[in-house]
């Protein structure tokens, strides 16, 4: 996959505000080992001439820590063990993810509940935190780049690092999937429960859902396709807010969110496939049906170009204007054996869900860039019909019909990725 750059405009990139172009003064070595400091008390020594006085100390789960301690063998020579997280410290560490050091609590702070990640010396630590592993991944990421760049932290097998020294990264809109796949970092999908929208009378199908950065909007339909209603939900509690009058959106096949409109729209999907239902997102108020030229199964809505993508049966990719005039018209090139769905997007990519058939174990999402270019499948680990995805106030979710005694069932679809190197 050809590789691309992604600009992230919400990003704090505080790339080590004091470099390592300080020479540290060489410590002779103390007793039993290297000191972990040098004579002038500006740098710390982690490794020289194949010693360490540093213990390395991983969070609950390893494999950062273990990609650290790959990286860290192969350009010092040392193989360093894993200390457990809950462990007795020692005056010397390298701290990874959360362990029960105060070190590894006070550096998360730092990020002041924004996603991101943070590489610092503190005192006679080094502490590598984030807000998930993924984050921490990335910090491992950028870490290793700036020592391999500058040449002047690591100098042949021997690292030191200045106490000041400092890597931080956040982003409140990380747009995580794509952020992976631009980079072409492996990771694996998780998905975690959110809310649960259980049937209203006989309206138990789930189809669509959106979010509009505070709410979730999910819409649930007859088995006639004669009769729905939009369930409103706030994201920050997972409470039901608000739900619409009852009306006719067909199968109700996929549901987007226009942000610069407010507006809730519904693609009615099967025959009825050039018809769209949009409601107010404040109120839930049906509003006048939207014609549209081409069929749509699946819509989704990017705020950045205030156009639309649109796609039907599996077969076509459409990218219109706000007035859903066609830019691009183009064929899908994707044939997994699944059942295609709706769809959702970051500003990267647009993102098919389809869900299995006999035989098949798991959930797809089919992605494509915006020019309607195929890039990857990625497996989604439920055997349960997915329904619609969407990226909403900086992540991911996928919705789920969970049968007629359940309805809709809703969850963050986590992308997860480890350094290794």
């Amino acid at each position: 996959m050809k590789k691309s750059r992604i600009v992230y405009p919400l990003a704090l990139l505080l790339a080590s505000v004091l470099s390592c172009n300080k020479t540290p003064v060489e410590q002779p070595p103390a007793e039993g080992g290297i000191s972990g400091e040098t004579a002038a008390g500006d740098s710390i020594v982690i490794a020289r001439n194949r010693e360490s006085a540093f213990t390395l100390v991983r969070s609950g789960m390893p494999g950062n820590a273990s990609g650290l301690a790959s990286f860290l063998k192969d350009r010092t020579g040392i193989r360093f063990s894993l200390s457990d997280p809950y462990s007795e410290p020692v005056d010397y560490e390298i701290l990874v993810g959360a362990t029960s050091r105060p070190e590894s609590a006070a550096a998360l702070q730092e990020l002041g509940g924004v996603p991101g990640y943070i590489v610092r010396v503190s005192g006679k630590k080094l502490v590598v935190n984030g807000s998930d592993e993924t984050w921490i991944a990335l910090g491992l990421h950028a870490f290793a780049s700036r020592l391999l760049s500058t040449k002047d932290c690591l100098r042949g097998e021997n690292l030191s690092l200045p106490k000041d020294f400092v890597l931080k990264e956040t982003d409140s809109d990380p747009q995580m999937i794509a952020r992976l796949l631009l980079k072409n970092y492996k990771f694996s999908l998780y998905i975690k429960p959110v809310l649960n929208c259980s049937p209203i009378d006989d309206m138990y199908v789930a189809q669509g859902a959106a979010g509009d950065g505070k709410y979730f909007y999910l819409v649930m339909r007859d088995s006639k396709d004669t009769k729905a209603v939009v369930c409103k939900y706030d994201i920050a509690t997972g409470l039901k807010v608000a739900q619409s009058e009852q009306f006719n959106g067909g199968h109700c096949n996929d549901m987007t969110f226009d942000t610069a409109g407010g507006r809730v729209i519904v693609a009615h999907g099967m025959s009825e496939g050039k018809i769209l239902t949009p409601l107010d997102g404040e109120s839930l108020k049906v509003l006048p049906n939207i014609n549209i030229p081409v069929g749509s199964g699946a819509i989704t809505y990017s705020p950045k170009r205030n156009g639309y993508a649109i796609s039907q049966g599996g077969s076509t990719f459409y990218v219109t204007d706000s007035s859903f005039k066609v830019l691009l018209d183009k064929d899908r090139t994707d044939n997994f054996g699944y059942t295609s769905q709706g769809m959702g997007s970051d500003e990267s990519f647009v993102y098919f869900p389809q869900s299995p058939v006999s035989g098949k174990t798991d959930n797809i999402l089919v992605v494509y860039d915006w020019d309607g270019k195929f890039i990857t499948t990625l497996s989604v680990p439920s055997t349960v019909e997915s329904e619609s995805m969407f990226y909403t106030a900086g992540k991911y979710y996928i919705n789920f019909y969970a049968g007629s005694k359940v309805g809709a069932q809703l969850y963050e679809l986590q992308p997860v990725h480890y350094y290794t190197y």
